[in-house]
């Protein structure tokens, strides 16, 4: 027993951050699983027939991204690749912040598109956030809007304004290298099924329930001073970290606790911190400051940059009880 017990936090601290698959360059996309091309089939929500695929970010420069947009429609999905998305000014890593805007703004506002999926996040998200001008946005609380990492700045003012409906997850460049059971949690969120329960590790045991906000922790901190800025009451958050060191995470934890990010919200769950310190050193962080959030506190969720990760809908609701979180049915 005694054997069991010393290695089981070696066992725990994996979980924060192994990848499930050998990752190629970019963090955000992955060596692909199969050559199935059907993989995508039925992976949207059942109204989602016309998918907008937009940059707002970095370019998507591998042809992983490609080959994810490729996929949607192999699966029958009418894709829509908004005009700046492949476009790259010279010597730096977007299309001109026209461009992302204009994009933005076509993808919104066509209604024949039911849903707006990154191809990827990188940087650039923050740049497109902080002069889009809201008012040119048709009020569309129904249109699905999917990314994550760099992304969490726009699903996180989607959600502040009331406006779209906003979804972390996995992007084009990802999807041929997800592994199945991440699209398969990604097929069952979309048509509102059952997800869970999912074991999670507890830094600070206690149940609670809550609607879901997730985003990437240095997006999170920097969206502390942003006028779109949601309210995170009542919610359980989900966090992943990735390239961020031991020192930077112990930063952005401090600015969440200093701008009281945490205040009202209902639990907080530390996913799948990657390219960082040393799995034990990442435990011993969070271990260190969980208990100072103020909520029940796990662990261990398979979210982030791996090719593990699972898909986490704002609009469904999470519940933590016995140390595992379920994500009931619609």
């Amino acid at each position: 027993m005694k054997k069991t017990l010393f290695i089981l936090p070696f066992l725990l601290s994996a979980v924060i951050a192994a990848p499930a698959r050998k990752a190629v360059r970019d963090a955000e996309i992955f060596e692909p699983a199969d050559d199935n091309i059907r993989r995508c089939v039925n992976i949207m929500p059942p109204k989602v027939k016309t998918i907008a695929c937009i940059a707002p970010g970095s370019f998507p420069n591998s042809r992983f991204h490609r080959k994810g947009v490729e996929l949607l429609r192999q699966a029958g999905y009418k894709v829509k690749v908004m005009p700046h998305a492949f476009v790259r000014q010279k010597k730096v890593s977007q299309a001109p912040l026209e461009g992302r805007l204009s994009d933005f703004y076509q993808a919104w506002n066509d209604p024949e598109v039911d849903m707006i999926f990154c191809i990827r996040g990188g940087r650039g998200s923050e740049e497109v956030m902080d002069n889009i001008n809201w008012k040119k946005l048709k009020h569309r609380p129904d249109l699905y809007f999917q990314g994550y990492s760099d992304i969490t700045l726009i699903t996180a003012a989607l959600l502040a304004k009331g406006n779209g409906h906003p979804i972390a997850g996995p992007m084009a460049g990802a999807l041929s290298g997800l592994d199945a059971e991440s699209l398969d949690v990604m097929r069952k969120i979309h048509h509102g099924k059952q997800v869970g329960p999912v074991k999670l590790v507890p830094l600070v045991p206690g149940d609670c329930k809550g609607m879901v906000f997730a985003g990437l922790l240095h997006r999170l901190a920097v969206l502390t001073d942003k006028p779109y800025l949601p309210s995170v009451k009542g919610r359980i958050i989900f966090i992943e970290s990735v390239g961020a060191t031991a020192q930077k995470i112990r930063e952005q934890l401090d600015t969440l606790l200093k701008k009281k990010f945490f205040n009202g919200s209902a639990g907080v769950v530390f996913c799948q911190f990657v390219r960082t310190a040393p799995k034990q050193e990442i435990e011993k962080i969070l271990r260190e400051y969980a208990p100072k959030i103020g909520t029940p506190v796990y662990m261990g969720f398979p979210f982030g940059h791996t090719s593990k990760s699972y898909c986490l809908d704002f609009t469904r609701t999470a519940v933590i009880k016995n140390s595992a979180v379920t994500f009931p049915a619609k």
